[in-house]
């Protein structure tokens, strides 16, 4: 001790000080790498759709989804279209038989009389909701499974014959930041989904 001053106290002080500090920095540099990762676990297919494709896709998100599936559709009844599809309307037979806790949720901005709305009705564990047919330059479908465990996303000019799509696949994100990214990939559709009312 110098002049009253206990500097083996004031090293430990610094030293408690510095890990203290580093303890911290490490930890928000896990936080962020963490983070970061969880969104680089998200993968993305893109790809044209047919009549076929259109059929293949929604079958498979529908046998992938394990609580509820929200649909949201501003295209016109057409004869090649998954609504009018026998195959898809078992699908989601099948799917209600054998899922209890399954729900299904569709806004169809269109008032065609589909074959799909009529299938479906009356079933207590799917809501279907229909439009006006009030949309903007570009039609717009969605698919939406497991609050976003796998979203199918379209959107294209009215009556175009090219129809590209995305599917976001966010199945290898960890199950705790799951919520997290898809609410960030998919902030727009799932408030849309809202304001429609299918969720």
């Amino acid at each position: 001790m110098q002049n009253g001053i206990n500097w083996w106290t004031i090293d430990a002080v610094v030293g408690a000080g510095v890990v203290v500090c580093l303890t911290v920095c490490l930890i928000v540099a896990v936080t962020i790498l963490y983070r970061g990762w969880a969104f680089l676990r998200v993968s993305t297919v893109m790809g044209w759709n047919s009549d076929k494709t259109a059929e293949d896709n929604f079958l498979a998100l529908l046998q992938d989804a394990t609580e509820s599936m929200v649909v949201y559709d501003d295209g016109n009844k057409m004869a090649g279209s998954i609504y009018e599809n026998q195959q898809v309307i078992d699908a989601v037979y099948k799917k209600l038989s054998e899922n209890p806790k399954f729900r299904l949720s569709c806004y169809f901005n269109f008032d065609d009389a589909v074959l799909f709305r009529q299938e479906f009705a009356e079933n207590p564990r799917v809501q279907i909701v229909t439009g006006h047919g009030d949309r903007p330059n570009d039609d717009v479908h969605y698919k939406i499974i497991d609050e976003g465990l796998k979203t199918h996303i379209s959107r294209h000019e009215v009556d175009s014959q090219e129809r590209q799509y995305r599917i976001i696949d966010c199945t290898r994100v960890p199950k705790g930041r799951m919520t997290h990214v898809a609410d960030v990939l998919l902030e727009s559709y799932k408030a849309h989904a809202l304001s429609v009312g299918t969720w």
